[in-house]
């Protein structure tokens, strides 16, 4: 999950947390407050040069932008890219300015059509159908059959959705497949709509911030002071956490990411590693006690063991590779920028 869609996610929140009482409200089954799990400083000035990421990644320079697939091809996009998914035999895309999503080749030629829509990319766990959102909470599906759109029954919400996560790897209802389910936010709560027509509130989560297969994570309820949220499995929930926001999740569905539970700043500097069987803490990257350390832009699972961020230290870009362990190495080597301006690379969704 992107930075800019967790800043997003957290405006919603405070719109929503208007209508509530300031202090969140008693959980009934809290995750495990367990803060003596390994920690590593999330210093990353002198690191290791390791292998490029394993995902797809854009890179802006000059002005120009080009996605790195992961056998090293080059796709030129115009423009400047804020979220990315492989699908088909090119990406879907969607431009930070203007907000437009379209599909393209991997010779950067462009799709039939192009989309004004809210912020965001919802993946289907296998990556084979991506799903985006708009205006009047209207939903769309790109299949892996390129340029191939479906669209959705729209959300009732007002102002312009964010596609969160995406159930189902065909959207289209078919002999061999079942369609799909798309989890939307609105401005102060999250819906979904589904290939066979039905539209419906998400049970349990105000807003939704993650999702894979049969787990969706999300936020529960927002203060002055912070957040909390939940992880569920098929409907149930599973845990609870006033100590982070839930990102992605793994590959393998064994482990969440969680982030600061209220965003705040330039960027967070302490990410945690979550079991997704209890809310335990598994490992956290943390900040140096002095503010040395770096802050994070995207994180996004590589595999099952290692996750992928952009970070900042320094004066410095990178994409850093995480280990579950507590080990780090750059991914794609320092860069030299300026906290003023936007990151110059950016991760696939996943």
């Amino acid at each position: 999950m992107t930075t800019s869609s967790r800043t997003l996610l957290v405006a919603c929140a405070i719109a929503l947390s208007a209508g509530l009482s300031t202090a969140a409200p008693a959980l009934s089954a809290p995750g495990p407050d367990d803060r003596s799990a390994p920690r590593t400083v999330l210093d990353v000035r002198d690191l290791p040069q390791g292998d490029p990421p394993a995902v797809a990644w854009s890179e802006r320079r000059g002005g120009r932008t080009v996605i790195h697939g992961t056998t090293g091809t080059r796709t030129p996009v115009a423009g400047a890219v804020d979220e990315l998914a492989p699908m088909g035999s090119g990406y879907v895309v969607q431009t930070r300015y203007g907000r437009r999503t379209q599909w393209v080749g991997a010779d950067g030629s462009p799709g039939r059509r192009v989309w004004r829509s809210g912020h965001g990319l919802a993946v289907s766990a296998r990556g084979r159908a991506v799903a985006f959102a708009g205006r009047a909470g209207k939903v769309w599906s790109v299949d892996r059959q390129g340029d191939r759109v479906l669209s959705f029954t729209p959300v009732p919400t007002s102002g312009t959705a964010r596609a969160v996560a995406l159930v189902g790897e065909d959207c289209k209802e078919s002999a061999t497949s079942n369609g799909c389910t798309v989890h939307v936010n609105g401005p102060r709560r999250a819906w979904y709509t589904s290939s066979h027509g039905i539209v419906d509130r998400v049970p349990r989560l105000r807003l939704v911030s993650t999702g894979r297969g049969r787990w969706l994570g999300g936020i529960t309820s927002l203060s002055d002071t912070g957040s909390c949220s939940a992880l569920l499995r098929s409907s149930a929930v599973r845990w609870r956490t006033c100590d982070n926001q839930l990102s992605d999740l793994s590959p393998d569905n064994r482990r969440v990411l969680g982030t600061p539970a209220y965003a705040d700043g330039f960027g967070p500097g302490s990410l945690d590693v979550l079991a997704t069987a209890d809310g335990s803490v598994e490992h956290s990257f943390t900040s140096a006690r002095d503010g040395s350390s770096a802050t994070y832009f995207d994180e996004v699972w590589e595999d099952p063991e290692h996750v992928l961020v952009v970070t900042y230290q320094a004066d410095r870009w990178a994409v850093v590779r995480l280990g579950v362990d507590g080990s780090m190495e750059f991914a794609v080597a320092p860069r030299r920028g300026t906290m003023d301006l936007r990151a110059p690379f950016g991760l696939q969704t996943r």
